[in-house]
């Protein structure tokens, strides 16, 4: 038992093509329309003949009038009229008295033959219009057909190319061939795409855009200006033979069709724009702000200290004026780190032109780096593992200095006093690995996807010194300038810990003579560590509950 649910699928075999075929190719003779009209009215003719004694001249006559109005209705006019002919010859010949003659001796022997013309012009003319009517409304529906592909494919076009190449195939014109999209630049038509760029294109398109008709055409080509509302965006010129073999009326619908489009892009660029626009804004306003206060801050203090000395050093003991000119040293050395983030800031946003290349030697430059850092900074023991082959990067040197600088900054600042800050460097494949690791507190996991914006700075502590917010910012500048990676992973161990690894391309050339250098760990209070860096290949790759450090 079937349930209620169930189809009954049977298969259905399509109809011998070639067969069809045939009859298609048949159909399409100029002379088939004679031959089945010559068939049609013969049968009609014989019914008509044969029911002559049962239905008399009169009702027999009626048979004959509807094989030459079926004649014309579906063949037209000069195949009904050849009918209309032949019928009347028949129907005096075999039905009207006297039978098997042909005389027009009385005046109603001309009623049948003018009657079936009637009807063969009547019918014909009829189904004339009909057909006519029918590839009108065919032709219209190809039209709108297409006009409704074309708009949909205009939707997704993103650029002035697009526009042009979309065109080009609902024309049927090919790439670069009949079709031709102008765009307004400096006063001159400029060519899109492949489009043609002759002089006479140029000339038609330039004078499209800008003469007030819609359309304008030359002996070879047609124009149609392109109107979103009453602002021209471009113009588009086709071949007189493309356009008139798809019409003019097409032509001019695709031609709005494609304004829209342009309009649609132009606004789309303008919204960028002004998106971008907005943005450099807000990031002037946030830069003015972070700068002023970041500048006061020491500014102030410096100030404070330098008064109280000139006024009162007399009276302070060498503890006290020790404590103010240190004060002062820290401080204007926390300036000279803003200005110098904001300077490189600057070259990072400039590009490669701002960018000075130079063959590095990775470990020379680390060990200068971390000697640096720690005269001045003695609150963390550091130690640094190196190959034993020195590994050479082709980057800029002054912000691979600043980079790696501002990490281990970030390191010292976020971690307690003490804990030991390790610096591993190590390749891997044509890579450079730097893995800078602490035992500070981290960030929280929401925070990871910000901690490399400009500007940004995690809550912290009141009591630890805030960045400017840029430190991490151009280390990710600097990496990606370089065609780097950069890594981040926290918590590292019992939810403590950050490392941030700088990944390089490294040079590909002889380091053999490099191979003999000793691998010595440097640094204050150089305690063994070790790295178990898992470098990954993402551009910044974040662990779960990963956290860093923010200059």
């Amino acid at each position: 038992m079937k349930s209620p649910l169930s189809l009954d699928l049977k298969a259905v075999t399509e109809p011998d093509r070639p067969a069809m075929a045939d009859r298609d190719a048949m159909r399409a003779h100029p002379y088939w329309p004679y031959l089945a009209s010559l068939g049609l009215v013969g049968g009609f003719s014989l019914i008509g003949i044969l029911l002559n004694p049962w239905l008399g001249e009169g009702y027999a006559s009626l048979v004959f009038v509807v094989g030459v109005s079926m004649v014309g209705a579906l063949y037209g006019l000069m195949p009904s009229l050849l009918c209309a002919l032949l019928s009347s010859l028949l129907f005096d010949f075999f039905v009207s008295e006297p039978v098997f003659e042909l005389a027009i001796s009385r005046t109603t022997d001309l009623a049948p033959p003018v009657v079936f013309a009637l009807c063969a012009v009547i019918s014909g003319l009829l189904s004339g219009r009909l057909r006519d009517e029918a590839t009108r409304a065919n032709r219209s529906n190809q039209q709108l057909a297409s006009l409704l592909s074309l708009s949909r494919q205009l939707q997704s076009a993103s650029s002035d190319e697009a526009v042009h190449s979309i065109l080009c195939e609902s024309l049927l014109a090919g790439p670069g061939g009949g079709i031709g999209l102008y765009r307004m630049t400096e006063g001159r038509a400029v060519p899109v795409g492949q489009s043609a760029d002759g002089p006479e294109w140029i000339a038609l398109a330039q004078a499209a855009m800008l003469w007030e008709p819609e359309w304008l055409e030359d002996e070879h080509l047609i124009g149609c200006r392109l109107l979103a509302g009453e602002h021209c965006v471009g113009a588009m010129v086709v071949d007189r033979t493309t356009a008139r073999a798809r019409g003019i009326g097409l032509m001019l619908a695709q031609g709005r069709m494609a304004a829209l489009a342009l309009e649609r892009i132009d606004l789309s660029l303008r919204l960028s724009e002004a998106h971008a626009h907005a943005r450099t804004e807000e990031l002037k306003s946030a830069l003015l702000s972070s700068v002023s206060h970041d500048l006061r801050s020491p500014l102030t203090a410096i100030s404070a200290s330098a008064a109280s000395l000139l006024h009162f050093g007399p009276q302070f003991d060498r503890e006290t004026s020790r404590e103010l000119l240190d004060g002062i040293v820290k401080e204007a050395a926390r300036l000279n780190d803003l200005t110098t983030n904001l300077l490189q800031m600057t070259r990072l946003e400039a590009g490669e032109e701002g960018l000075s290349w130079s063959l590095l030697p990775v470990g020379e430059s680390l060990r200068a780096i971390m000697g640096r850092v720690q005269m001045h900074r003695q609150t963390h023991p550091m130690t640094l593992h190196m190959p034993a082959q020195e590994l050479l990067v082709r980057t800029d040197a002054t912000l691979f200095d600043l980079a790696v600088t501002n990490v281990l900054q970030n390191a010292i600042r976020y971690s307690p006093a003490g804990s030991p800050i390790t610096i591993a460097c190590m390749s891997d494949g044509s890579w450079c690995h730097i893995a800078i690791s602490d035992e500070g507190h981290g960030i929280p996991p929401a925070e990871q996807e910000r901690v490399f914006d400009r500007f940004y700075r995690l809550a912290r502590d009141a009591r630890v010194p805030q960045g400017s917010g840029l430190g991490l910012a151009i280390v990710r500048g600097f990496v990606q300038a370089s065609g780097g990676r950069i890594k981040l992973e926290s918590p590292l161990c019992d939810g403590q810990g950050t490392r941030i690894t700088i990944i390089l391309p490294l040079m590909e050339q002889d380091q053999s003579r490099l191979a003999d250098e000793d691998d010595d760990e440097i640094g204050a209070n150089m305690a063994p560590g070790e790295i178990g860096a898992n470098m990954a290949d993402d551009a910044v790759d974040r662990s779960p509950g990963a956290a860093s450090m923010k200059a």
